[in-house]
């Protein structure tokens, strides 16, 4: 397989990749030892392969122009900070109660939202783009400053850290990639045009997505021995993240009913509510937290893929069913509809 054909692989099935980066990870955690400075020293690293190449492709630059419905923007970043933090907190407190590296990490996933893949997300499920296009540029602006204060409002009974340094690092994790990414971009269309950027761009996920896994293999193979002591750590994770997934899942669906919102600002919503930041979260928790979290929001990768499937291709059927049955808007959105049904 050509490295090309390598990288357009790693967009369509991450989640295989993380899997047998941990399974590998695993084997190789048990006999070598990981410094928590190389795990360090790798997620600075990994941070600009992960969000540089994303930051590229994203066209920052129509976001104004795209703001159309400031009510949805609003509905779903309250859903993606607020929303989903109210449900780290609850899931934290009762199935994570006593592993507070665990809790952490899930509060880490309520309070930093809005991942860049909600705009192919929401492509695939044939929404509306435009809008998740808005969400998520400004769910990541917002990160520096909301995040901080409310990751010490749910996570700082677990784990104590500088509220100040970690917006500091936010900041610098998103406005460099954010900068370099955007004048590469144009860069890239005055030397390739906009069909030759379009060919670049689709290969800019893959290499995002190999920060990814060095960032997960290091951080499993550094718990291999913990983890393969008490199994239990897995069951928690895994029962963590699903039960969060679960809850948001549940308040957005109710959300929809009652606002009798139309298919494709639906799916906005329900995606935004549980695809959370991959790169970000993570070359985070490789800076300044322990490995156990970096451990936990490590499976997140595997297990937010997984789901964001099972909603596409479960739940967003029975959304569109809803919005062709109510009429709400007056208007018809057959063809979105048409390409969940079939």
């Amino acid at each position: 397989m050509k490295w090309n054909e390598v990288l357009i692989d790693l967009r369509k099935r991450l989640y295989v990749y993380v899997a047998a980066a941990m399974v590998l990870a695993s084997t190789v955690g048990m006999k070598y030892s990981f410094s928590r400075h190389a795990l360090r020293v790798i997620g600075w690293l990994s941070v600009f392969i992960m969000l540089y190449p994303m930051l590229t492709g994203l066209a920052v630059e129509r976001v104004v122009s795209a703001v159309k419905r400031p009510w949805l923007i609003g509905l779903a970043l309250t859903y993606a900070f607020i929303i989903a933090s109210l449900t780290a907190y609850l899931v934290s407190h009762t199935i994570l109660e006593g592993y507070p590296e665990l809790a952490f990490a899930l509060a880490m996933v309520g309070a930093i939202p809005c991942s860049n893949m909600l705009i192919g997300w929401t492509g695939i499920a044939g929404a509306s783009v435009e809008d998740a296009l808005v969400v998520a540029v400004s769910g990541l602006l917002l990160t520096p400053l909301v995040s901080p204060i409310l990751l010490s409002i749910v996570g700082g009974v677990f784990i104590a850290f500088d509220s100040l340094n970690l917006g500091l690092l936010l900041l610098t994790y998103i406005l460099v990639p954010l900068f370099l990414g955007f004048l590469t971009r144009r860069y890239l269309m005055r030397r390739l045009g906009g069909k030759g950027f379009v060919e670049v761009k689709k290969y800019l996920p893959g290499i995002s997505a190999t920060g990814v896994l060095l960032i997960v293999f290091v951080a499993t193979a550094r718990v291999a021995k913990l983890v393969m002591s008490d199994p239990e750590i897995l069951v928690l994770v895994v029962a963590g993240l699903f039960s969060y997934y679960i809850i948001q899942t549940l308040i957005a669906l109710i959300t929809i009913r009652v606002l009798k919102l139309s298919y494709e600002y639906a799916v906005i919503l329900l995606l935004a509510s549980v695809a959370s930041s991959q790169a970000i979260s993570l070359s985070v928790a490789a800076s300044m937290f322990p490995p156990l979290t970096v451990f936990a929001l490590s499976m997140k990768p595997l297990l937010q893929v997984l789901y964001i499937l099972f909603l596409i291709y479960t739940v967003a059927p029975l959304i569109a069913i809803w919005d062709r049955n109510l009429r709400v808007t007056g208007r018809q959105y057959e063809r979105p509809i048409h390409n969940i049904i079939q």
